[in-house]
């Protein structure tokens, strides 16, 4: 075990400074005589002599000069530390790993986390792009601490905020007649919709579960003209006049000027959907994991 402590190391450097052991002792607001007798204890643990006491003070020995120049570093390191620790303690410094559904990282949340990262350099942010279910289960076993998933996914065991609005739409080839159906609000029914062959997406993902659902509830099948899993390879074969699709909006208004396609969004309710922030509920998140998920719900609020 060493033979001097922080608070030993900072009274020898305030002597040092000071030139006595009187005058440090004021600054440390302690009484002389303990700082006189823990130099002492340290002279003898070390066995080196640092100080040499005069009449009006105290003359550092070479052994002292290399303890006060040592120790000064050590109290430096020490003032970075705590600085450090204060960081990570407010948020300001930390690792926020996240866990975000394809539809989410289109949409609102690339601006976002540049923002974040920009206003915020000495956190990390771990990103990983996986389905909703996915992203939801990473959540539940530890994977991650945040996600952002549709509402369509199993939200069982979290605790959620409104992220962004991302409804269901209907897109086809250039002059379809479905999108002479709009209604007053430039919306169309999806039982409008069904009287079209369809191409679907991702068979067995939350959006195909989505239009099966409501396709049953209608009474009238899905006439499933190809299956992709890709959104671009459903916009081409779309464009090709193969078939219809059904796209969230985030994949499928920014995509209407560079393709040859037309699109709307869905009338129907249960099509009106959104993305949410989620996190396990009950956890006490992280300072940096706290500060990122109040800055995505304040910039979508």
């Amino acid at each position: 075990m060493q033979p001097y402590d922080i608070v030993t190391i900072r009274l020898f450097v305030a002597v040092a400074k000071a030139g006595s052991i009187a005058g440090a002792a004021r600054q440390q607001h302690i009484a002389a005589s303990a700082v006189s007798h823990r130099i002492h204890e340290l002279e003898l643990a070390t066995g080196t002599k640092l100080l040499n006491r005069l009449p009006r003070g105290v003359e550092l020995t070479a052994a002292g000069r290399v303890f006060m120049e040592r120790g000064i570093c050590i109290l430096d390191e020490l003032r970075d530390l705590d600085n450090d620790l204060k960081q990570f303690a407010e948020g300001g410094r930390g690792i926020v790993r996240v866990a975000a559904a394809t539809t989410a990282i289109t949409s609102r949340l690339s601006d976002i986390l540049k923002d974040f990262i920009d206003g915020n350099p000495d956190i990390t942010v771990d990103l990983i792009e996986l389905y909703s279910n996915e992203a939801a289960d990473a959540l539940r076993q530890g994977e991650c601490e945040i996600a952002l998933v549709t509402d369509m996914c199993d939200l069982a065991g979290l605790q959620t905020c409104h992220f962004s609005s991302d409804a269901v739409w209907v897109i086809g080839p250039s002059e379809h007649p479905l999108f002479k159906k709009r209604d007053a609000q430039g919306a169309i029914s999806f039982a409008d919709a069904m009287q079209y062959e369809v191409i679907s997406l991702h068979q067995g993902g939350a959006l195909d579960e989505l239009v099966l659902a409501a396709a049953k509830k209608l009474g009238s099948p899905l006439k499933r003209a190809l299956r992709v899993s890709r959104n671009d390879s459903l916009r081409r074969l779309v464009e090709a006049g193969l078939g219809i699709g059904f796209l969230r909006e985030s994949n499928a208004r920014p995509y209407l000027s560079g393709f040859a396609l037309e699109g709307a969004p869905l009338s129907d309710k249960w099509a009106k959907r959104e993305l949410k922030i989620a996190w396990l509920k009950g956890a006490t998140l992280d300072p940096a994991t706290k500060r990122f998920r109040d800055f995505l719900s304040q910039k979508t609020a």
